[in-house]
């Protein structure tokens, strides 16, 4: 506001002098927060109303501390077209609790959130316009709500939906919902702030901090709840967890939550808001729209289907990186070698005890699929077909109920995820805090066997530190065997995928040819600790997809790994058989160890994902590989790689 436009007011409105400054530019400043709701009250948006209503005035007027109604109705009066047309405000922590302290008490809030659309968006109904400005929707409803903000805190707000009596729809902030379908619709794009739950929104901004705090630091949403109630959820937070050093300002930052509303962030509604917040970012890159099920119990089973639905799209080829190729490795000569290496990371999800089963458990409670749900009143000793005696997981054999003896007695906690963290050589905590209410004896995945010296507890794939396999017996729920990576040198990953009971060779000849289903899309060369292993397979069957491909063991599985006296092995899969990977000064071309130094970051995620059910873990993972490819082809950018894309025609031809 000009000077000049200021002069002109207060001639046209003397009274104006009877306000201080102060208090004329904290009115501006307010009513430009109360824009959106003003505008949502009026039925022509194109101009701003003559006159505010008592509530509004009301509101306005405690903000300024005025009690004079007419000299704000004056004020709106006068400075109605230049806050009608003022730029968003950026407000400060004390006028958000100023504006508050006037709005909670009225019905409303600062940043109150209304339906993104004033008319009816379905262009069959009466209610549908070609423009926004004259509003159709009606009969608004609101409740209370919290919105999680990162740069704000978690401020108590209110949410208000409108209904088109043409179509029978609903239009809430995010999504609308029709009366026959009873399917949220959501609006397309990104909104600034999510709906994660019935009471609960989060910001954009901070479901971004969020993701990335999962694919750089391995932050499970639990670790992510507690960080942002005590660091974030109030602006003063450095204040109220050091009062000893800040006592000063102790008092000024002590603020007692709002009646009525609960601002703590819950782990739930941070994972839930990473499923959704990543779902309307994949739609929105596909220009596609989000449907999801409106009366659903629990905004986990609404998101399931979606879940699963990119779940198959993202296998085999569906990664967006897929089609990557830079020139990390190239030494200006204008040639194509393209490498791929497969290596598996032991995290898995909890899954049907019977061997390699792949239907999905309806509910992690559960220790079988619905198909083989007799198996539960079978001992729990591999392989034996008789029933377990009453309150025992054994049937009665000695041996077989030593065995459950020794699981119980020897304290089962201590062998929770021992060997898995170990294997993956990180360690990273679901929660920060203990588990003051104890173990579940079906928890986790443990298997006892009957070795040399007794009962021992070994690796779901492994064997006891002496002696051969003998009596073996799953206790408490069991998970699959481990996640099949396959990427490329520079570490950007293509494909993931969950192998069930084993390694086995033949599993990962399947989920290769998934990864590379046309002879175009094969690359020259695939490394991978068990190629010989493989390469025998595939002679075996008569499976000539990766004929053109060479099967070199990476260099550290071959020096330490592998006999001298294999014949095929040496032959076949001795890297330094292949002169193109090897540089002009006798040193490798590619680094044929990135599976294994990918998976000490992809292992740190056995603690984060180990409630999750099958969806939602393979769903996590995948999200996690995009984000981190999008990072690292980023970075290949930057330090002059060249990452292009191959076009899918190029890999996949038309059939002729």
């Amino acid at each position: 506001m000009s000077l000049q436009q200021l002069l002109a007011a207060q001639t046209q409105y003397p009274c104006l002098s009877d306000i201080s400054f102060n208090s004329l530019t904290t009115f501006l400043r307010m009513a430009c927060l109360a824009r959106p709701l003003i505008e949502f009250q009026v039925e022509d948006r194109r101009r701003p109303p003559d006159f505010l209503h008592c509530g509004l005035l009301e509101l306005l007027a405690a903000t300024v501390s005025e009690q004079n109604l007419d000299l704000v109705q004056t004020c709106w009066a006068a400075f109605k077209e230049i806050i009608w047309n003022h730029p968003e405000v950026q407000p400060t922590e004390e006028e958000i609790k100023k504006y508050n302290d006037a709005a909670l008490c009225r019905g409303t809030s600062f940043a109150h959130l209304l339906p993104p659309v004033r008319v009816c968006q379905d262009s069959y109904c009466p209610n549908y316009r070609d423009s926004e400005d004259i509003m159709t929707l009606k009969e608004p409803l609101s409740h209370k709500a919290t919105m999680h903000t990162l740069r704000n805190g978690a401020l108590p707000v209110y949410s208000t939906s409108l209904y088109c009596r043409g179509c029978h729809r609903r239009y809430y902030p995010n999504y609308h919902v029709r009366k026959s379908t009873s399917l949220r619709t959501y609006y397309g794009g990104v909104p600034r702030s999510i709906q994660v739950a019935q009471h609960f929104y989060i910001e954009s901004p901070l479901l971004e901090l969020f993701a990335n705090g999962m694919v750089f630091g391995w932050l499970s949403s639990s670790n992510w709840a507690r960080i942002y109630n005590i660091a974030l959820a109030r602006t003063e937070s450095h204040v109220l967890n050091n009062k000893i050093a800040f006592a000063s300002q102790l008092q000024a930052s002590a603020r007692p939550n709002p009646d009525g509303w609960n601002l703590d962030m819950r782990a739930e509604d941070v994972l839930n808001g990473f499923f959704l917040y990543s779902l309307l970012l994949e739609k929105a890159e596909r220009r596609s729209i989000l449907v999801l099920a409106h009366d659903e119990s629990t905004q986990k089973g609404r998101l399931g289907p979606a879940l699963a639905e990119r779940n198959k799209a993202m296998e085999g080829i569906g990664q967006e990186a897929y089609p990557h190729a830079c020139d990390l490795y190239g030494d200006g000569n204008l040639m194509k070698i393209q490498t791929a290496h497969c290596d598996g990371d032991t995290i898995g999800h909890r899954c049907c005890k019977a061997h390699d089963c792949k239907t999905p458990l309806a509910s992690n409670l559960q220790h079988f699929c619905p198909s083989h749900q007799d198996r539960k009143l079978k001992c729990a000793v591999i392989d034996c077909d008789a029933d377990s005696a009453k309150n025992h997981r054994t049937c009665a054999d000695p041996a077989h109920r030593a065995l459950e003896t020794a699981y119980f007695t020897r304290g089962k906690s201590l062998y929770k995820l021992r060997s898995r963290l170990k294997k993956t050589g990180v360690a990273v905590p679901a929660d920060s805090m203990p588990d003051i209410t104890g173990d579940n004896d079906d928890d986790d995945e443990v298997v006892i066997e009957h070795g040399r010296d007794g009962p021992v507890q070994v690796d779901c794939d492994g064997k006891p530190e002496g002696g051969n396999r003998r009596l073996r017996a799953y206790f408490g729920s069991r998970r699959t065997h481990n996640e099949q990576l396959i990427m490329r040198s520079c570490g950007v990953i293509l494909s993931r995928a969950t192998l069930f009971g084993s390694e086995a060779v033949s599993a990962v000849n399947d989920f290769a040819k998934a990864t590379f289903p046309s002879p175009e899309s094969t690359p020259e060369f695939f490394i991978f600790d068990n190629n010989c292993k493989l390469d025998v397979h595939q002679r075996t069957i008569g499976d000539h997809h990766f004929d053109n491909t060479g099967k070199p063991v990476d260099v550290f599985h071959f020096t330490c790994k592998h006999k001298l006296t294999d014949h095929h092995c040496q032959l076949y899969c001795n890297p330094a058989a292949f002169p193109e990977l090897i540089d002009e000064n006798g040193n490798w071309r590619f680094n044929t160890s990135i599976c294994e130094q990918t998976n000490v970051w992809f292992g740190g995620y056995i603690s984060v994902v180990r409630d999750m059910e099958a969806k939602r873990y393979n769903f996590f993972l995948d999200e996690m590989i995009k984000r981190r490819n999008r990072y690292i082809i980023k970075e290949l950018g930057e330090k002059g790689h060249n990452p292009w894309t191959i076009p899918m025609v190029a890999l996949f031809p038309p059939s002729a």
